[in-house]
């Protein structure tokens, strides 16, 4: 699949955004032009492979969540401590034990009173008459719901909702429906409680019919039972789920998770950071060759000077060289590497001369570039002076290997410095948690 996908997207072909990275894949590996088509194939393989794995994973998961059941213990939950807050919670209700609903229900707290001023009351009645009708352009003709504030005068007053007759609008405020036609008459209560102080709000709601799915109503008449169960035993410790609304039996459960979502953005976010972290991974593997070209400069340029002087050719110089490193090869040295392919392609019947400026060009540094061109000119007018000359370039890149030597220090110096901070974060942490502690 790697192989097709990369000869149909023709990701191996030099084309404008992948010339850089192609030239480093080719120089990483010696010019062999097999493996840029190999890294592609390599790299569309690690990418489906990442991407397989999350979908399996996300069948696995979306399987699981959908048999794994966890009941509400007692049919009831524990209502927050006072002071913690509201608490929600996702569950879904197994009606007659075949229809599912799920429902997001809010726990109360446990309720608590304390002092408050009678100005709140006051203000907090004159918000009301401006707010409670919501979109309604008056309370006469109610087709919209109300609304219904819980605390007003940034929570300073509380306030309890009851209606009458019950059905028709609920304690938030919103819409019930009624059957009769021209419109019923909604009697609305708010007890607005405020440091011990109670005010009673009550205003006239003439609301008409709304036409509701059975479905919906059924979900509705459930979450008007759960709104009465939750008024009517707010003190106790926990919240009693109904057992049967409207003749439907209703069995509670937890609302299942689904993580197929979560595991499918994972799995393409790992198969992008896959696809990036290959080519930064080339990148770097590119820009070390780099400083190992540069390092290995003045040691090639004085064994070439050594063993003109002993009065070998310079074809027999790389042929000496290229021996010598692959009997006591322990690593990759990049130079010898392509010192040893110019030896091959020697062999293999390129002339001396193009061999010497292939070799500059492979190791894309201006150094070996000029390196490969004089060699080439001097085989062709002769190598008088060749001796002298690779002497002086040595002695010359000696010392700029110093200082290139001294910049790489420097920038290992500054790799530093973060971790050199954090542990000196650590150190005061150590040092000054104690003294505050003895206090």
């Amino acid at each position: 699949m790697g192989a097709f996908l990369v000869d149909i997207l023709r990701l191996d072909q030099p084309e404008k955004g992948r010339g850089t990275l192609q030239k480093e894949l080719t120089a990483l590996q010696v010019g062999r032009k097999e493996t840029i088509r190999a890294y592609w194939i390599r790299k569309i393989c690690c990418v489906l492979a990442a991407g397989m794995i999350g979908i399996l994973l996300a069948a696995v998961s979306f399987g699981w969540s959908m048999l794994r059941r966890e009941d509400v213990p007692d049919q009831a939950l524990q209502r927050p401590a006072y002071g913690e807050g509201n608490r929600t919670e996702a569950l879904e209700a197994e009606i007659d034990g075949e229809e599912v609903q799920a429902f997001e229900i809010t726990v109360r707290e446990r309720a608590y009173t304390e002092a408050e001023k009678q100005q709140h009351l006051e203000a907090a009645i004159l918000t009301l008459d401006e707010t409670l009708p919501g979109e309604n352009s008056s309370l006469d003709e109610v087709r919209q719901d109300l609304a219904f504030p819980e605390t007003l005068e940034d929570g300073v007053v509380q306030v309890c909702w009851t209606t009458v007759p019950y059905g028709v609008i609920d304690e938030s405020g919103r819409l019930l429906g009624s059957e009769d036609v021209d419109g019923v008459l909604v009697e609305i209560q708010g007890t607005l409680t405020c440091g011990g102080k109670e005010a009673l709000y009550t205003v006239y709601a003439k609301v008409f019919p709304q036409e509701m799915p059975k479905e919906e109503q059924l979900h509705q008449s459930i979450l008007n039972e759960l709104s009465r169960e939750d008024s009517e035993h707010g003190s106790k410790a926990i919240l009693e789920l109904p057992a049967e609304v409207d003749g439907r039996k209703l069995y509670w459960l937890y609302a299942r998770e689904n993580p197929v979502s979560k595991v499918l953005g994972l799995t393409l976010l790992t198969a992008l950071v896959i696809w990036i972290g290959m080519d930064q991974q080339v990148h770097r593997q590119a820009k070390e060759r780099q400083t190992q070209l540069l390092l290995d400069y003045p040691d090639l340029m004085w064994k070439l000077a050594m063993l003109l002087g002993a009065g070998m050719s310079m074809k027999s110089a790389f042929w000496r060289l290229s021996g010598q490193y692959q009997r006591e090869k322990k690593e990759i040295h990049y130079v010898y590497e392509e010192l040893t392919c110019a030896c091959y392609e020697m062999q293999s019947g390129i002339a001396e001369a193009d061999a010497y400026e292939r070799f500059g060009r492979r190791c894309q540094m201006p150094e070996y570039i000029r390196l490969g061109t004089v060699l080439s000119q001097n085989l062709r007018k002769g190598t008088k002076g060749l001796n002298t000359m690779l002497e002086q370039e040595a002695a010359a890149s000696f010392t700029e290997r110093k200082n290139n030597a001294r910049k790489l220090g420097e920038k290992a110096g500054t790799k530093l410095l973060f971790p050199m901070l954090l542990m000196l974060g650590i150190v005061l942490v150590i040092l000054m948690v104690p003294a505050f502690l003895s206090f």
